[in-house]
């Protein structure tokens, strides 16, 4: 009988690393655990587990201490996890029956990492099980990789349906940046090194988390266009360019990276959204409503498990019901807004949504313009969330008494202070309720943190001209004039 060696690397890992044992300490026959340097109560958790435990001087280099701890594994098989990340429950009679006996193999798991703040979970494929061998080691500075190793040495490398959930990036856009900011310095060095589109591809992940466009833009460019690298890398990194010329307003560089996007990958749901949004910005209204349905699609089989691919972005169903809202009204149809109302409602339905038939009743109340009180109020304001903020928003948008309206864009902002499309919902209840001055101060703010809606700073021309506050309305023009010019 094969045996199976968990190999971990942790740092001061103690809020999560007990749920990590506890989901393989079934399955696998020893664990060994090289510690860098905790000063929390990791070691004495790994210890419950009667964990092999070792320590390594940390030295930059996350390959390093992953062969430091191959090196002190025994098993005749490796599954190495990080401390943020479980095996899934499902998977434990594939990995045993796998692992029954000796292979020269590697197989690829599905790395599921959660993101409930923005609703949209990602899969990437990595090879996380393999055969041991004092022949295989890591590579990578930052990203490590087994696989070139693994190749190297003739292993022949498998699917399987094996789910590891890591909730590591299941933290706020803050805690993101500060992770990505760890980890930049390590990833340019490795890539003065070793300027392979992997690294390219990372980096620019790592500046997309840090909100730096310009440098992520050009390195998904150079790993888009390496024609040697990973097909999905490239149609992803194509996506992603698309996404970054769209909320530039470069619409014509958007849809040209799509379209490149597309034809190396063509049923990616996250791809097809962002399509159907900037065909509705091009007034291409059935080729919006195409793409918003293969979104919906793709989507569906990916949550279902009928797609596999190596690198795959989970939407949340409310952002692909947004996307058919907005095509909806900005044609007119009520048809197609019927079909969207009536998707939203078996989304809550099925959903774990406490008082789910009270939430479903104001909604509709709401939808056909009939009076919310006050509790009603609440219990909409209740149900937003970060990742469905944006579809309340659209249902809002129309809702004609405008004091209920403010009143509850008023509730949900006290939640989300930060929320830009937020802030402008309640700057244009201020506009229609006759309160020119409130409406401008959320626009100045707005303005201030470099906010790109180019409505905003026309709608402060007008306030300021009104006002007479010519100062104002002279640096405001400059900035339209500096920063909107290449909108057509």
């Amino acid at each position: 009988m094969a045996h199976v060696t968990l190999s971990m690397i942790v740092k001061n890992e103690e809020k999560h690393l007990a749920r990590c044992l506890d989901s393989v300490k079934d399955v696998v026959d020893e664990i060994v655990i090289v510690d860098t340097g905790s000063i929390d109560r990791t070691i004495e958790i790994a210890e419950k587990y009667k964990a092999n435990i070792y320590h390594f001087n940390w030295v930059n280099d996350f390959s390093a201490a992953r062969n430091f701890a191959l090196s002190k594994s025994n098993g005749d098989w490796i599954l190495y996890l990080d401390a943020d990340e479980r095996l899934h429950k499902s998977s434990k009679e594939e990995l045993k029956k796998i692992t029954s006996v000796n292979s020269k193999s590697g197989y690829y798991c599905h790395v599921k990492s959660l993101d409930s703040e923005h609703g949209r979970d990602n899969q990437m494929s990595y090879v996380r099980l393999f055969g041991n061998s004092n022949r295989i080691s890591f590579n990578g500075k930052v990203h490590e990789q087994i696989l070139p190793a693994l190749l190297e040495n003739g292993y022949i490398i498998s699917e399987s349906k094996i789910l590891i959930e890591h909730i590591g990036y299941d933290i706020d856009t803050g805690q993101k940046k500060e992770k990505a900011k760890r980890n930049l310095e390590l990833l340019l060095k490795e890539y003065r090194e070793n300027k392979s589109p992997y690294n390219e591809f990372q980096l620019a992940l790592t500046y997309q988390v840090l909100e730096n466009y310009s440098e992520a833009a050009k390195y998904f460019l150079l790993a888009a266009e390496n024609k040697s690298f990973n097909v999905l890398y490239r149609a992803h990194s194509y996506t992603s360019l698309a996404l970054i010329y769209n909320n530039s307003h470069n619409i014509k560089e958007a849809e040209k990276c799509l379209i490149k996007s597309i034809s190396l990958r063509n049923n990616d749901a996250f791809t097809h959204l962002l399509a159907s949004k900037i065909f509705l910005r091009k007034n291409e209204i059935q080729k919006a409503i195409e793409h918003c349905k293969k979104a919906d699609i793709y989507n569906r089989e990916l949550k279902d498990g009928k797609s596999n691919n190596e690198y795959s972005v989970f939407l949340n169903e409310e952002e692909i019901i947004l996307s058919g809202f907005t095509i909806a009204r900005q044609v007119g149809d009520a048809v197609l807004s019927k079909i969207y109302y009536r998707k939203f409602f078996e989304y809550i339905n099925s959903s774990n949504t406490p008082r789910k038939e009270k939430v479903i009743s104001a909604f509709e109340k709401m939808i056909t313009n009939k009076s919310l009180d006050e509790n009603e109020l609440k219990i909409l304001c209740n149900y937003a969330s970060r990742k469905n903020l944006q579809l309340i928003i659209s249902l809002i948008r129309d809702y004609p008494e405008i004091n209920s309206k403010l009143a509850l864009l008023k509730s949900m902002l006290q939640l989300f202070p930060d929320n830009p499309d937020l802030q402008k919902s309640v700057a244009e209840c201020y506009i229609m309720n006759n309160e020119p001055k409130n409406a401008a101060e959320i626009y100045q703010r707005l303005a201030e943190n470099n906010n790109e809606d180019p409505a905003i700073y026309f709608y402060l021309l007008s306030f300021y001209l009104t006002d007479g506050n010519y100062e104002s309305l002279n640096r405001t023009m400059e900035k339209i004039e500096n920063e909107f010019s290449n909108i057509p």
